[in-house]
């Protein structure tokens, strides 16, 4: 006869879904495979344009370094949008990251309280399928010497959620120069957020 322990501590989930918009592309961050998916989808962008092939060697090692930075911090996967409206590029992107346990209290509520003492635009918000977020949107001017190139400011909404029976937090990292479209971006976002989901 089988029995069942009843007092087993439940599996934690073993990844995770999103459903992001058409025109929006995943890179693994796997440095054995971001380099071929980067050329295919800066050569895919730039198809029908003048872009030379400078051109099109910068843009793909830019996103090479993104995608190294990323990793290095403990990204898993990040997402491009390839979009564009009227000829012209609607830039946006995300960077998901496993984080460990946070120093001291793993507790999303008092990390937003601190948060919210440093005067950070911070709240708590329920995703559907995968429970309390912490959510935070702030803007950043980037550095005259910023290695990026980037020089308009930057639109960023992180949304932190703690993974199920483990001590470790989820990172959504969304990001956006678009700054005239920022607040339409931002609400973007936010759907995309509301999809995430753990999977066994």
């Amino acid at each position: 006869m089988i029995t069942h322990d009843s007092a087993r501590p439940p599996a934690p989930p073993t990844d995770f879904r999103l459903a992001v918009p058409e025109g929006w592309e995943r890179i693994a961050l796997d440095p054995q495979r971001w380099p071929h998916r980067i050329d295919k989808l800066v050569n895919r962008g730039f198809r029908g344009t003048a872009g030379t092939p400078q051109l099109r060697m910068n843009v793909a090692e830019r996103l090479c370094e993104q995608a190294r930075a990323a990793h290095a911090r403990g990204g898993v996967e990040m997402y491009l949008s390839m979009l564009s409206v009227d000829g012209i590029p609607l830039s946006a992107g995300l960077v998901v990251t496993l984080l460990p346990a946070p120093a001291g209290s793993a507790d999303l509520e008092r990390l937003g309280i601190a948060k919210g003492a440093a005067g950070e635009d911070v709240r708590m918000v329920e995703l559907p399928l995968a429970g309390p977020a912490l959510r935070t949107r702030y803007r950043r001017v980037p550095e005259a010497d910023d290695p990026d190139g980037n020089t308009l400011p930057v639109t960023h909404v992180d949304f932190q959620v703690a993974v199920p029976d483990t001590e470790g937090h989820l990172l959504l990292s969304f990001s956006t120069p678009m700054e005239p479209l920022a607040d339409a971006l931002v609400k973007l976002f936010d759907s995309i957020a509301m999809t995430l989901q753990w999977t066994d």
